[in-house]
């Protein structure tokens, strides 16, 4: 067996500031400039474009008229020490005119710009005035608590992981009633949700009517999404499978439950595909459910850009007549319910992302094979810049991340010279959806192979809503639904403060500490 997946450790930050880190410089002269760079890469001596001190390519340090100066990874007596000196570079030092000095880092002019400022916020026109963002720290996070006070109870279908269960238990929800199909998943889930034991359940086919629970305040559910994902063949109802159907079994625990409100999550596909979307839509709305819904992006409360679709339904008898009444067919309601404001907390890559502050076991695991990587870089599809460098917000995270990675279909972490890209690690997988750091993962099986159990944890997470994003719109639905508690004056303000301390709870202790060379002045 080995150990679940533990959080990065924690140490003082350093700060790094440009005008105080040096570099070793080779001083040669121009002529030697170019045709040393083979020798100098060969050797190691010289970081390739897909390592973190060779982001922005080769640099060049202007010495005077008659010499160049070029950074490389080591003084000469490290070389040697490490046995980097060929006979050609061996040569090369004892050429007159030649010398390793060490001399203050200079950027490279194409890294020198401004860091595009970038607004991810959602609904800002909805921002209240006066309203000043918390300082943005890494935290610890109480959730799930047996001693936490039931603000109110919810209902999660097709749960995964449980990543609206992170949401909502954050907020003071209860769960009643859990369903997953999948053992791994339910096995985690339990890691995670202690008091809901007695209340989990596997395929929800099997579950009969008078097992649904009953004066639910809220029902929450990711249902099955591949039929209606662009990266799938988006066959929608006509999936094989059935899987497009599912929707039915929540439409089932609608008229069962009669919860006050829902909330659901899909993939933005769906939204293009309209009669799929007004079948859904409609049968939400015979259960008893005034609907609408709205493509949201995690981007400015986690450090990846993903984009979902969300479908928030009240029930009809809680909504007052005055918030306009139901819309014809083929169009969303838009009358009782408005989607949130909800801040953009610039997180990037470099506040979720270890690069080499991992073990080195670990790092061995997840670094790509020589093969793997040959084949990658001749696919094609695949550039340095598509890796995960400190300063970028991460691509979204799908299920089948760290497959087909020699075809450029997963982004990958870059290293430190001489090492190759590598993948994530499952714990920066749970960070760049907005897991917090006290979420656990099971251990290996006994004969389950490594890569084995980081693919599975790689498809469970991929499949998981993003826990931040959820708190914030779960706050203005239960305000929505009128589910008043005493002393709550507005769960819309509660859902924005409990999503901000969900992310600063996904957030590494401190940033990693990296290279000069791949990092934007900002």
């Amino acid at each position: 067996m080995t150990s679940a997946v533990t959080v990065a450790h924690d140490v003082s930050e350093s700060p790094l500031s440009p005008k105080f880190v040096t570099e070793h410089v080779l001083h040669l002269p121009p002529f030697l400039t170019k045709s040393i760079y083979p020798t100098l890469l060969g050797e190691n001596v010289a970081p390739r474009a897909y390592h973190l001190e060779g982001r922005f390519g080769s640099r060049t340090h202007k010495i005077d008229r008659g010499k160049n100066g070029i950074p490389i990874l080591f003084s000469q007596t490290e070389m040697e020490e490490l046995g980097r000196t060929s006979n050609d570079l061996r040569e090369l030092l004892l050429t007159e005119g030649v010398e390793v000095v060490e001399k203050a880092f200079v950027h490279n002019h194409r890294s020198v710009q401004t860091v595009p400022v970038v607004d991810s916020r959602i609904h800002p026109e909805l921002e209240p005035g006066g309203y000043k963002l918390p300082e943005i720290s890494p935290r610890e996070f109480a959730w799930g608590s047996s001693q936490q006070t039931e603000l109110f109870t919810y209902a999660e279908m097709f749960g995964g992981i449980g990543g609206f269960g992170v949401a909502l238990e954050a907020l003071g929800g209860r769960c009643k009633f859990y369903s997953e199909i999948e053992e791994t998943c339910r096995e985690t889930y339990k890691l995670n949700f202690k008091t809901a034991s007695k209340f989990i359940y596997g395929d929800i086919y099997e579950v009969p009517d008078d097992a649904l629970p009953c004066g639910l305040d809220l029902l929450v559910a990711g249902f099955p999404c591949q039929p209606f994902s662009s990266l799938g063949d988006q066959s929608g109802f006509d999936c094989k499978k059935g899987r497009g159907h599912l929707y039915l079994q929540i439409v089932r625990v609608l008229r069962s439950s009669k919860p006050k409100a829902f909330l659901l999550e899909n993939v933005q596909g769906l939204f293009r595909m309209r009669e799929t979307l007004d079948s859904i839509v409609q049968s939400f709305r015979q259960a008893g459910y005034r609907v609408t819904a709205e493509v949201c992006t995690a981007k400015g409360l986690t450090a990846t850009s993903r984009k979902r679709l969300f479908f928030v339904g009240i029930r009809h008898d809680l909504i007052d007549d005055d918030r306009g009444s139901s819309p014809p067919p083929h169009t969303f309601d838009s009358g009782f319910f408005k989607f949130p404001f909800i801040p953009d907390l610039k997180l990037c890559s470099h506040d979720v992302i270890d690069y080499d502050e991992l073990p080195d076991e670990e790092l061995e695991v997840l670094r790509l094979e020589e093969s793997t990587f040959e084949q990658l870089s001749q696919s094609g599809k695949w550039k340095p810049n598509h890796l995960a460098w400190p300063n970028k917000q991460l691509d979204t995270l799908t299920s089948h991340y760290g497959n087909a990675v020699g075809r450029g279909e997963s982004q990958l972490v870059p290293s430190s010279s001489p090492f190759l890209p590598r993948r994530f690690s499952v714990r920066e997988c749970a960070r760049v959806m907005g897991f917090p750091n006290n979420y656990s993962f099971r251990e290996r099986r006994d004969g389950q192979g490594e890569m084995a159990y980081r693919k599975e944890n790689y498809r469970m997470i991929g499949n998981a809503v993003c826990p931040p994003l959820i708190a914030a719109l779960a706050g203005s639905v239960l305000d929505a639904a009128g589910i008043m508690r005493p002393g709550m004056s507005s769960w819309t303000e509660e859902g924005r403060r409990v999503a901000i301390d969900l992310s600063r709870a996904s957030l590494r202790s401190r940033r990693a500490d990296v290279p000069m060379g791949c990092l934007v002045p900002e």
